[in-house]
Formats: structure tokens, C-alpha cells, sequence
């Protein structure tokens, strides 16, 4: 009995060490060069998406929101704004992760009418 009772116990350490823990990332969405209100969308820590109404308060302004995701798991920012950037230097729109640019942007995907732009940048957390 105490031989069973020993086992058991290196068998329950066993399984609690060889569990694999997730690794997680930090990642980080960012905005700049935009100085009118503009809205974003993008997924947080529990994939739930987030909509949010951004003003800038300076021509130097940068939005962020950063927060820790698992290998794999999806990454999205949508922005919609009426500024045209066409021949703006300062404009991205981009996901760091690790402190790394993953994905960015540095111009509009669509125009909607003549004052309307959309950026989207999406992609996964790399497994590494």
C-alpha cells in the first residue's frame, strides 16, 4: 500500500511538471501621424473586438494599446478617418509584437466616397 501510495505521487508530480505552459506575446497596436478624431477597431487579450473613438491631442500624437496574446492567436486593427494621408511621412497604422513590427501600414486600403479612409491590418501571433 505505502509502495502504491509513492507511485502515485511521482506519477501525479510527473504530469504536473510535464505540463506545457502557453507562451504568451506582447503586442502592441499603434497608431501615429493622424491629427483628427478617427475610429478603430481592433481584438484585446480575450479576442473580443473593441471600437473606440480616438482625438489626438497633438500633431505629435500616438495611440496604443498593448496587452499579452498566445502563440497563434489572431491580431486585428481596423481604422476609419476623413484626413487624407496620402503624402504623409508620419502615418502608420501597425502590430508589434515582441517590440517588433509585425504588420504594418503606412497608407489607406480604401477610400470610401472622397473623404472617407480605411486602414486594416491583421495577421496571428508568430509561434517561435
Amino acid at each position: 500500500m505505502k509502495k502504491l501510495l509513492i507511485v502515485i505521487i511521482i506519477v501525479a508530480i510527473g504530469l504536473v511538471s510535464c505540463t506545457k505552459k502557453e507562451e504568451t506575446k506582447v503586442v502592441e497596436y499603434m497608431i501615429t501621424g493622424l491629427t483628427d478624431p478617427y475610429n478603430i477597431v481592433f481584438l484585446d487579450d480575450e479576442g473580443n473586438s473593441i471600437s473606440k473613438k480616438v482625438s489626438p491631442i497633438a500633431v505629435d500624437y500616438e495611440w496604443s494599446q498593448s496587452f499579452e496574446k498566445g502563440n497563434g492567436e489572431p491580431v486585428y486593427l481596423f481604422l476609419k478617418f476623413k484626413e487624407n494621408i496620402k503624402d504623409s511621412p508620419k502615418f502608420s497604422a501597425g502590430i508589434i509584437i515582441d517590440g517588433k513590427y509585425e504588420y504594418q501600414r503606412r497608407g489607406w486600403d480604401k477610400n470610401i466616397g472622397d473623404s472617407i479612409y480605411e486602414v486594416k491590418v491583421a495577421g496571428i501571433v508568430p509561434i517561435k
